[in-house]
């Protein structure tokens, strides 16, 4: 069915004006995101002081969750004579370039474990601590290498005395090595705790082989659906009701922005005084109420949805320009919801192969290049259960919720209105495009992830520009989210 016919009415000096501010401010604060995320993950600079051995920085789960899988592959050797030391260690070359020191001197333990101890001491050896704390840390290292390369061998044999760390190098090591620390002084457990990785791992494989699949499928149905012609979801074909509606959508979406870094700062700050006025510092219950404050504070972010009411939009107007609405019925959009699921998930590994691509060139240009992380993986271990349902709650449940109202709402909505709407298969396409590449750039995983995360969001758009409502991108985005947060807290934690 062809779409009604729009009148050929030019936007007002007005309109393009308040267009303009509207994208001069989102983009400036898309860039303020990306600048406070870099400075999030940067080490503060050296002031010349010496800091405490308690204040090395540990390995991070991620360096962890690498080192589990590298010492599973070890445990296969005897059933794989191909699997050799040199390439099962080429697994763990980030470690090695890693620009903290504990992770380095996590990938001398693991030449340890998978070439000879006496290997490991030496490349723990070799490496040149910056500080006092380093050295001490990596001689604490050592001692305990040096006591499972030499320990069971005689004064004689040696030339020293006998190999032995002490209980404080021991304690040291494990603090501050975490898995690697575990390695270093040979738990019985290491080998299953890697194992289970492994095996998480090769179930990992095997969901997203099969949801790659099914979704290939989903996805070129969604497409041929794509091809109808039909006019922007939600927007009155009226061209100056349009053109307002659109404005006001894209201005709603630079409010938000606003409040939501706002937010969270607030909430950020009210949780850290919270937990410390009530003496919950360094506790489960402190973890807990800083997680339910930022749950509140992400999303209370929804307030900025006042605006376009202020401005004259009614609300049942503004719930059907943002697809907050049933569609064809709760349970069919909702079903809808695993269909667009499947579909995305083929345009987040098309995304991926691109990540993959653009780490190796960057560390073919620089170097280095900065591993993919988040902040709630800070959060995997030691998990009790109280925790576990409230980060799920926050990334399952609230983030779809408040992420797809504007980013698949409020943002694709705008340009979908605005850029060329007539020709649905263009206007989508940069609707989609620039609403997914902002989408990724705000979240913490870096520049170098945001295709991964862009074909995920594309998929999510498909979906909403298809059905007209967000109940499928919303049920998509949760799956997702319980899905990635379920793998990673059986690897990390």
């Amino acid at each position: 069915m062809q779409p009604p016919s729009l009148p050929n009415t030019a936007p007002s000096s007005g309109f393009s004006t308040r267009l303009g501010l509207t994208w001069i401010a989102i983009v400036c604060t898309v860039i303020g995101a990306m600048w406070l995320q870099r400075e999030r993950q940067e080490p503060a600079p050296d002031d010349g002081t010496q800091p405490a051995l308690t204040e090395v920085a540990p390995v991070g789960l991620e360096s962890e969750m690498s080192a589990k899988m590298v010492v599973a592959m070890n445990g296969l050797r005897a059933m794989s004579p191909m699997l050799r030391p040199a390439d099962i260690l080429r697994n763990a070359e980030p470690l090695r370039e890693s620009n903290e020191f504990a992770e380095r001197l996590g990938y001398a333990v693991l030449v340890g474990k998978i070439e000879s101890w006496e290997a490991g001491v030496e490349s723990a050896k070799a490496l040149e601590p910056a500080t006092d704390s380093e050295r001490a840390l990596r001689d604490a290292a050592v001692s305990v290498l040096e006591e499972r390369a030499f320990g069971h061998m005689s004064g004689a044999e040696t030339g020293h005395d006998r190999f032995v760390a002490d209980d404080e190098e021991i304690a040291v090591v494990r603090e501050k090595l975490g898995f690697f620390g575990r390695v270093a002084c040979d738990d019985a457990a290491v080998g299953d705790e890697a194992m289970r990785a492994g095996a998480v791992l090769m179930v990992a494989v095997a969901w997203y082989g099969i949801v790659f699949c099914a979704g290939l499928v989903v996805l070129i149905f969604a497409l041929i659906k794509l091809m109808k012609p039909a006019p922007a979801a939600g927007v009155s074909p009226d061209e100056p009701s349009r053109q307002r509606v659109a404005l006001i959508l894209g201005e709603t979406f630079a409010v938000w922005m606003v409040a939501f870094f706002g937010t969270n700062m607030i909430g950020a700050w009210i949780g850290s005084n919270l937990v410390s006025t009530l003496g919950l510092a360094d506790t489960p219950r402190g973890v807990h109420l800083s997680l339910l404050v930022g749950a509140l504070a992400f999303f209370s972010s929804l307030a900025a949805l006042a605006y376009p009411v202020l401005r004259g939009i009614s609300p049942a107007q503004l719930r059907e320009a943002l697809g907050l609405h049933c569609g064809r019925g709760i349970a069919r959009e909702a079903l809808q919801g695993v269909a667009c699921y499947l579909s995305a998930v083929p345009l987040l590994v098309a995304g991926l192969i691109v990540f993959f691509l653009l780490t190796l060139a960057a560390r073919a240009i620089f170097g280095e290049a900065a591993e993919p992380g988040h902040p709630v993986t800070e959060l995997y271990a030691d998990a009790d259960a109280m925790r576990i349902a409230l980060v799920f709650l926050l990334a399952s449940v609230i983030a779809p919720i408040v992420e797809e109202i504007m980013f698949r709402g409020a943002l694709f909505g705008h340009l979908r209105a605005t850029v060329a709407p007539r020709t649905r298969i263009l206007s989508f396409a940069i609707a989609a495009i620039v609403s997914s590449a902002i989408f990724a750039l705000i979240h913490p995983q870096g520049v170098l992830f945001a295709p991964a995360l862009g074909g995920l969001a594309v998929g999510f758009c498909l979906y909403r520009e298809t059905r007209g409502s967000l109940v499928a991108p919303m049920v998509a985005h949760g799956i997702n989210n319980a899905v990635t947060l379920a793998l990673g807290m059986s690897l990390m934690s």
